[in-house]
């Protein structure tokens, strides 16, 4: 019976710690997929519920602590993480976007690829579009220069190709 009863507490522990998502300093309510919210850990199985059959994982030691996680889903979205809190970088560090499939709530808009410049001029708090390394435009809100979280990639006709989020301090 106290066996018994130590194999349901675990059970119990295990189910939890893995429905937990784990806040860290990085995390940001205010942008998401599916409910999977940037800067914070999430199991391999949480991502997965939320966002698909992954078509590659790709494990390696994190710098310090822990490991990195590279997630793709197809040629829709990648995802990567640092699975330990007391890593430099922890949590969900990088959301690429590459086709419709996927919605990214930014601080309150829905954008997704095949979505116009108009949307992303529309956001609250834009001020300006900086261009980057391969065409890449950072994104400038409230004229914040040392946060380029938000980088887009356009087509000539100014629909979102490729949509990028992740912390960016120059």
């Amino acid at each position: 019976m106290k066996r018994i009863a130590i194999i349901l507490c675990t059970l119990l522990i295990a189910a939890l710690q893995l429905s937990a998502q784990i806040k860290t300093r990085n995390s940001r309510d205010s942008i998401s997929i599916n409910g999977i919210m940037f800067g914070y850990i999430y199991s391999i199985e949480q991502l997965k519920d939320a966002l698909g059959e992954p078509s590659q994982i790709n494990t390696h030691p994190a710098d310090d602590y822990g490991y990195n996680h590279y997630i793709r889903f197809g040629g829709d979205l990648v995802v990567q993480m640092k699975d330990d809190p007391r890593e430099n970088d922890p949590g969900i560090t990088d959301f690429i976007l590459n086709s419709p499939k996927y919605t990214l709530d930014f601080e309150g808009t829905k954008l997704k690829v095949g979505d116009s410049f108009e949307k992303v001029k529309n956001m609250p708090g834009y001020t300006s579009r900086e261009k980057r390394y391969n065409g890449f435009y950072s994104i400038i809100f409230n004229n914040l220069m040392n946060d380029h979280s938000l980088q887009i990639l356009f087509s000539q006709d100014e629909v979102i190709e490729c949509i990028s989020v992740a912390p960016r301090y120059y």
